[in-house]
This record gives structure tokens, sequence and C-alpha cells, in this order.
């Protein structure tokens, strides 16, 4: 069973390869590939810990306004950014895309072997609850960790 949890995560800054919906079937599976051999070129900028440790990798999901609306797939392009966590003031190499992602409440969840079930999870515990989910949902990839957490934003925080 999924355990969903909330948590407040400040305003952050990802950067790294954007691709859509456009592409077809499995961008954003290429996006990873791509990102892959293409991102030795951003480490460099890459948010650390207190060990000196990368701080994750994020797979971020937008409308084509990029204000993190929900999505609806049906209608227009949907982003997707493969990348890694910056600080702020870094500057995207040429060829890589920066977004800064403001301040949400979140529902999240580690997912199963099954993504689509960890996300029925996280949207039956939103309607279970009266949350409402407000934006597109991320992937965040920890480091020295095979499970991805997904986060849906319920709340944004304005400065």
């Amino acid at each position: 069973m999924t355990e969903v949890k909330t948590c407040h995560l400040d305003a952050f800054t990802v950067i790294g390869l954007v691709g859509d919906n456009t592409r077809g079937p499995g961008y954003i599976g290429r996006l990873w590939e791509e990102i892959n051999v293409k991102g030795k070129a951003i480490m460099h900028l890459a948010k650390k810990d207190a060990d000196g440790k990368v701080t994750g990798a994020w797979g971020l999901t937008n409308d084509e306004t990029l204000s993190y609306l929900p999505l609806d797939r049906k209608k227009g392009k949907s982003l997707y950014m493969a990348g890694i966590e910056t600080e702020d003031d870094a500057r995207a190499p040429k060829g890589f895309t920066k977004w800064k992602v403001p301040a949400f409440d979140y529902l999240y969840a580690f997912t199963e072997l099954n993504k689509l079930n960890t996300i029925h999870a996280i949207l039956e515990y939103a309607e279970e609850n009266g949350w409402e989910i407000i934006g597109s949902p991320f992937d965040f990839m920890p480091p020295d960790s095979r499970q991805t957490v997904l986060f849906f934003p319920v709340r944004k925080i304005e400065d």
C-alpha cells in the first residue's frame, strides 16, 4: 500500500533539457537518455547537500505558459524537463533550459513498481482528504536510491 504524505518545498531551480508531447510516445524516456549523455555539462551546477552529494534529479511537468498549471493532455502542449536542482543564480549553458519552481505544499509518495498505482493512490488520497491538485506532477530521483518520489502540488505559496 502506498503511503501518501504532505510537505512544503520552498521555491527551487532546475536546469536541464526540455521536450514536449509533440515528440510522440516515449519522449520522456528519450529525454532522460539524452540528459544522461549530455548532463555532464551541467553537473558542476548541481546543488549539493552538507556531505557534498548532488541533491537529486527532477522530472518537471509544465503547461505551455510555464505556470505549473494542471495539464489537459488532449488540448495544447505539455512540457517536461529532465534536469538537476541548482542554485537559483546558476546560468543554464547553451542548449539547456532553466526553470524556477515556485514554493508549493505537496502531496507526495515514493513510487511502487508501477508508477500508475502511485499516481492513483495520491489522487485517491487527495479526494478522500479534501485536497485539490492544482498543478502538474513532478518526479524526484534522490541520489543513491532506485525509487522515484512523485510530488503533486496542492497549494501555491505566494512570496
